[in-house]
């Protein structure tokens, strides 16, 4: 591999934690977080890293992870140079998802796949191809089938397939899947989660303390991280710093349209949408994509005495019911997800962000834009890659979106200013 792709691959990164600290340099707990980023790209540190377990995607139940891996390795894709390793051994119309994450896990330069277990979700043809490839080339690969439907019958199967899975990981990392293991590791999720939405909550209502951008990242390195408890302490601590900062200074708020992202996942070090966002002149309100979704899913709370085969039949169940397919004719639970977020935030706009080739959140679209029309607010439609050449007729676009969006604005405050 030449060396400028290397550096390619490395600035990618560097470029957007620069960009996060000089706008957020009085944020001091978020240091933590652009180092823990910055280490997915530091080809010396990954070259070192012999992970028991990768995770590919997002898409398979936490608690069942951490019940018989302590610290699974998530690739979530979002990289342009990973992207660019994998172009000889994917098809031209590959997604970049699956093409970044096939380039993390086969390159040249750091090989972290050498003890490691891959497990992912067979959640749409790309993943099944990707699979494939993954297998051809040596590696080993257990795979979770996601059932079409969330009907009794699957529910079953899927939680025989997680069983099954718990069970292989288990005889990988040595760590056996037990009750004990799994209650333990429901509550470790369940606390991370908690950590996350408090968080959010803060940060949302800071009044633009923190940028979005930076939002995005402290809230993905739950993915990137070592260790699930250390990040629940460290955005604790970060949650605790911008609540200080709102009670010591009095913010002027700022009346900017504010909109939701859908669709393709967001992931670092690809923020350029909310880039784009933030340029013309908007806000972020949420993020309602299967990212987001995974991350916010709540187990119910059972009994200390509840078995490990109710737990986990729980487990799956509320899994099944909200996790995000392209197998799927519809995404009911991305779909009530969205719905949720719209009517506690109200965003004024909504941006569905589709990566080129990930045509399964397409198939979405037309229900949402019918939920949006329903409710008065405007649908942008923006298609891109993990390529940058496209930023400046993106962001024309974009701010042509949140001019209309502040038009919209200032209508509506005159007609209740005159009510």
């Amino acid at each position: 591999m030449k060396s400028t792709e290397n550096n390619a691959f490395l600035n990618e990164a560097l470029d957007t934690l620069n960009r996060i600290y000089k706008e957020n340099k009085h944020l001091s707990r978020l240091r933590w977080f652009l180092d823990a980023a910055l280490q997915r790209f530091n080809k010396d540190h990954l070259s070192s890293r012999t992970p028991r377990v990768i995770v590919l995607g997002d898409d398979i139940p936490a608690e069942l992870l951490y019940a018989v891996c302590d610290d699974p390795f998530y690739v979530l894709g979002g990289s342009l140079g990973t992207a660019h390793w994998a172009d000889e051994l994917t098809p031209r119309d590959t997604d970049p998802f699956s093409r970044s994450s096939l380039g993390w896990l086969v390159n040249p330069e750091f090989d972290i796949t050498e003890n490691a277990l891959i497990v992912t979700a067979v959640s749409s043809d790309s993943r099944r191809k990707l699979i494939s490839v993954l297998q051809s080339s040596g590696r080993r690969v257990a795979a979770l089938d996601i059932p079409p439907n969330q009907s009794l019958n699957a529910v079953r199967y899927y939680t025989e397939q997680l069983t099954g899975l718990a069970e292989k990981i288990g005889r990988h990392t040595g760590k056996r899947f037990s009750g004990g293991n799994l209650k333990r590791a429901e509550k470790r999720v369940a606390n991370a989660r908690y950590q996350r939405q408090k968080f959010l909550e803060t940060a949302l209502s800071s009044g633009g303390l923190i940028s979005d951008e930076a939002m995005l990242l402290a809230n993905q390195c739950l993915y990137f991280a070592d260790d699930i408890d250390e990040w629940g302490a460290r955005i604790a601590a970060l949650r605790e710093e911008l609540e200080q900062l709102c009670r010591r200074y009095a913010f002027p708020k700022k009346d900017r349209p504010r909109v939701m992202i859908l669709g393709s996942p967001v992931v670092f070090p690809n923020l350029k949408v909310p880039q784009l966002i933030t340029s013309a002149g908007m806000e972020l309100s949420a993020v309602a994509d299967s990212l987001s979704l995974e991350a916010s899913v709540a187990v119910p709370k059972t009994g200390a005495f509840v078995s490990a085969d109710a737990l986990l039949q729980q487990i799956a169940q509320t899994h099944l019911k909200m996790i995000a397919s392209g197998a799927r004719v519809s995404n009911e639970g991305l779909y009530s997800y969205f719905k949720h977020l719209v009517r506690q935030l109200h965003p004024d706009g909504i941006v569905c962000h589709i990566l080129k080739g990930q045509i399964e959140y397409d198939f979405e679209l037309p229900r949402i834009e019918k939920a949006a029309e329903e409710l008065d607010i405007p649908v942008f439609r923006l298609e891109t890659d993990y390529q940058y050449q496209d930023m400046e007729q993106l962001r024309i676009r974009m701010e042509a979106f949140g001019e209309m969006l502040t038009q919209r604005k200032i209508v509506s405050n005159k007609k209740r200013r005159t009510a």
